[in-house]
């Protein structure tokens, strides 16, 4: 077995056992804060405070990674701030907005920042395991598959307050797997790295205009962890239900993520980008045709061909786009700039949406707001990246 193999299936046990730890604290936010009883505006004013601290802490912890030339430690770092938010969150199961306002807020950007520092050690340690991070990635789906019904048993049957202790369990056990393996491999900036350095990544049109695509599909995401949920609840589902919508999205994310690296080196990044795009189109249509919380975790089925598709794609090409010596700030930005502020808009946005359209004429809506990223991702797919050795088009 070569080096590169044994690392590829090192990151896969410590991804398995990370998302494991990750559904934790992240897969009962909105069931919990209903069980306390928060009203709709509240619960996304908590939801949009989760994404402030998201959008900016990525951005800082990217940074930071680039300038102090490590990623390994911000990340432990950050994994230790989840394990301590997340105990705190769900200790306290009673209406106390501003203590809950603050708790889940840290608790969910954390999620997010932790998520995108994995992401960027990953990615920055060989090109390797840039080309099969797919593969590594389904790892991570696996143990959201494994951990969503768990969390659902441990709520069920112990109560919302003992997740901070099985999240404390199975975050020691990823340094414990994680220990050992080397940091991220930076690239020097001879003069070191300053905030004006960030000019040079948001000067790149290229870069601008994926950013802007994964911001739009990022919206379209959000909507399946907010509205769709919203749905089956309104339909008469259950926690369970909802724990079961995401080990149904988890498991039909494996095969494409296996088959991540052959559908790069044979259409690229950006026909992936499009095709998947295209699928969450029909997706949508389908939730809003749906008229039972059975069939709506039956659609979820389409995670198959839409997230993995989109993860898998962007981290390669977002890779590419961002300077040597910016690799995880081009990472963890795009990443703020997409699904964290998607999910910041969303909960404030939709929750109006909603009550005054409906929430099927709000799930068309979104299915329909697919066709501008699709328009400006074949606008993309006639730009030419930086010149790297990472699948392009």
């Amino acid at each position: 077995m070569t080096q590169n193999n044994r690392l590829t299936i090192r990151f896969m046990v410590v991804f398995l056992v990370s998302y494991i730890g990750y559904t934790l604290p992240y897969t009962q936010v909105i069931p919990y804060l209903n069980h306390i009883g928060y009203s709709a505006s509240q619960r996304g004013v908590i939801l949009a405070g989760m994404s402030l601290i998201g959008i900016f802490g990525q951005f800082l912890f990217g940074f930071l990674s680039d300038k102090y030339r490590t990623v390994k430690k911000f990340y432990y770092a950050t994994l230790i701030g989840l394990v301590v938010f997340s105990g705190l969150t769900y200790a306290i199961s009673k209406n106390m907005f501003y203590y809950h306002l603050i708790t889940v807020a840290f608790m969910g950007g954390l999620f997010q920042i932790v998520v995108g520092l994995l992401d960027a050690w990953t990615l920055e340690i060989n090109p390797y395991l840039v080309l099969h991070y797919g593969k590594i990635r389904a790892f991570g789906a696996l143990g959201w598959a494994i951990g969503a019904p768990m969390t659902a048993w441990i709520v069920n049957s112990m109560g919302y307050d003992k997740l901070g202790l099985a999240n404390l369990v199975i975050t020691l056990l990823t340094l414990a797997v994680s220990w050992t393996l080397k940091d991220a491999i930076k690239i020097p900036h001879k003069e070191g790295l300053h905030f004006g350095d960030v000019k040079m990544l948001l000067r790149r049109k290229e870069y601008l205009v994926l950013v802007a695509i994964l911001f739009l599909v990022s919206v379209i995401a959000s909507a399946d962890m907010y509205t769709v949920i919203d749905k089956i609840l309104l339909l008469g589902g259950t926690n369970a239900q909802v724990s079961l919508k995401w080990s149904v999205q988890a498991m039909f994310e494996l095969p494409l993520f296996f088959l991540g690296a052959r559908l790069l080196i044979r259409f690229g990044g950006k026909k992936l980008m499009l095709f998947a795009i295209a699928m969450y189109f029909i997706r949508f249509i389908g939730y809003a045709w749906a008229s039972t919380s059975t069939m709506l975790i039956a659609l979820a089925a389409f995670q198959m061909v839409t997230f993995p598709l989109i993860n898998v794609s962007s981290k390669v090409l977002i890779t590419s786009e961002s300077p040597d010596h910016l690799r995880s700030t081009g990472l963890l930005f795009a990443s703020s700039m997409s699904w964290s502020l998607a999910s910041f808009i969303v909960p404030l946005m939709f929750g109006f949406i909603v009550e005054k359209f409906g929430i099927d004429a709000t799930l068309i809506g979104v299915a329909l707001s697919a066709v501008i990223p699709f328009g400006l991702g074949l606008w993309y797919l006639t730009m030419k990246p930086l010149d790297k050795t990472v699948i392009q088009g």
